[in-house]
């Protein structure tokens, strides 16, 4: 059986999560509970399918592309590292969650750009 790819999130993600569970409580018969169990769900199902979602746009900069899934009324933006040599199932980076409605969920989605194990630059 093929392993799944390594997750790692951006510092954003935790603070992204809260604020899109506190969305889903001020609303009326919000529940956060469900909505929380699907965004992990969401997350499981990148591991096991990371190219499922097309590509959404390109940081060349950075050299990564940014995928999105959509879970409910969020997106869940994320960067897929093939395997190789130093990850031999590849690694997700968990980059963002958005709301869906914003116009578009990927803009601001970016980190410092630090050591990449897979070559070139990125931004882990």
């Amino acid at each position: 059986m093929k392993s799944l790819p390594y997750v790692h999130w951006m510092p954003r993600v935790s603070n992204d999560l809260k604020q899109c569970l506190r969305f889903v409580a001020e609303r009326s018969g919000g529940n956060t509970v469900n909505r929380e169990r699907e965004i992990f769900a969401g997350m499981a199902k990148i591991l096991r399918h990371p190219k499922a979602s097309r590509v959404g746009t390109r940081r060349l900069r950075l050299g990564i592309d940014l995928r999105g899934y959509h879970v409910a009324q969020f997106v869940i933006i994320y960067a897929y590292f093939e395997p190789n040599a130093v990850m031999e199932s590849g690694m997700v980076s968990i980059r963002a969650i958005r709301h869906r409605r914003v116009r578009n969920p990927f803009h601001g989605v970016k980190e410092p750009v630090a050591h990449n194990p897979f070559g070139g630059a990125s931004s882990f």
